[in-house]
């Protein structure tokens, strides 16, 4: 605060001062000045010992981050393949059946959301992408944003986040900041239910069930406080919705916002989720609600041409990009 930090100069203007210097308010005001230094003195001394505590911790963080995505680097070969894709040379899981075999025919990973990404990423960019895997978006988007802008990316498994880190290190993208933990509406603890041929199909539930992983969840809200983002891109398997829901902070402050979220059917009904109450909420934040097509160009539609684009999709599926305010 400014007071604080004018006061701190004040007290630490140098005992001369405090004892020399004249006071306009006279012998009194002197003696108060000087009471007020003795008494200050210490809290700020432990104030700033506090503060240079965190700076070290903080620049130990950062450096443990390294030293964890070199350790991620050499552990990950054991059990991946590397490919070079059209964002950078990628660590896969060996043993994935989809995402795996695709890269490795085609060098680029769902096309029509890449080149939606493409379109509206600008240098200095802020991006959250939220289902990260093993970074391939993230790494889209690093390079898209720069040096001067910044990429989220949020991953909550163990085995795609050593991946996720390792590929951001080969690939230096040191303006990727990457969150451990699964975007929902609330923090707290949810199941993490695997995929064992689909790396990208592990899901999060409220209630664990025989194999699950307890991971943490957080709303982005208390990420991003105020800062403005201009993009977002969701694919939790079903959640979409709830890691919206922990963002309407953020979106509310960005209203030139978009963001590109997977419309599942098949996840939302195993959730007991009703469809259409999703694209009313999504439509209660003030954006118009589009359908991205095979070329990665968005169409306005409305909830039922939404949700029938959806039923007729390979996999129930489609993405939605939920366009800027107003």
């Amino acid at each position: 605060m400014l007071w604080q930090s004018r006061l701190t100069a004040y007290v630490e203007g140098g005992r001369e001062r405090l004892w020399s210097a004249p006071s306009r308010y006279g012998r009194a005001g002197l003696a108060a000045r000087r009471a007020m230094h003795r008494a200050l003195r210490p809290a700020l001394a432990r104030e700033a010992d506090a503060q240079r505590l965190v700076a070290r911790v903080l620049a130990e963080q950062r450096l443990d981050a390294r030293l964890a995505a070199i350790v991620d680097d050499r552990a990950a070969a054991a059990d991946s393949v590397a490919v070079e894709t059209d964002v950078g040379i990628l660590l896969l899981h060996a043993g994935d059946e989809v995402m795996t075999p695709y890269i490795v025919e085609h060098r680029r990973w769902e096309v029509a959301e890449g080149a939606w990404l493409r379109s509206v990423l600008r240098p200095g960019d802020t991006v959250v992408d939220c289902g990260a895997n093993v970074g391939y978006f993230s790494l889209l988007a690093s390079r898209a944003v720069g040096p001067t802008g910044a990429v989220v990316a949020v991953e909550p498994d163990r085995d795609n986040l050593r991946l996720l880190r390792a590929n951001l290190w080969r690939n230096g993208c040191d303006n990727v900041l990457v969150l451990a933990a699964a975007a929902h509406d609330a923090r707290g603890l949810l199941a993490l239910r695997h995929n064992p041929t689909n790396a990208g199909d592990h899901q999060v539930h409220a209630a664990a069930a025989a194999g699950d992983v307890l991971v943490p969840c957080m709303a982005l809200d208390d990420v991003f406080d105020d800062t403005t983002v201009q993009v977002v891109k969701i694919d939790t398997q079903g959640t979409d919705h709830l890691a919206i829901a922990g963002l309407r902070r953020t979106l509310a402050t960005s209203p030139a916002a978009q963001a590109l979220v997977e419309f599942w059917l098949q996840g939302m009904a195993e959730r007991g989720i009703d469809a259409g109450a999703v694209l009313a909420g999504y439509r209660a934040l003030g954006r118009p609600l589009l359908v991205l097509g095979d070329e990665g160009v968005a169409v306005a539609a409305t909830d039922a041409q939404i949700i029938e684009a959806a039923q007729a999709a390979p996999g129930r599926y489609i993405n939605l990009v939920l366009g800027p305010a107003g």
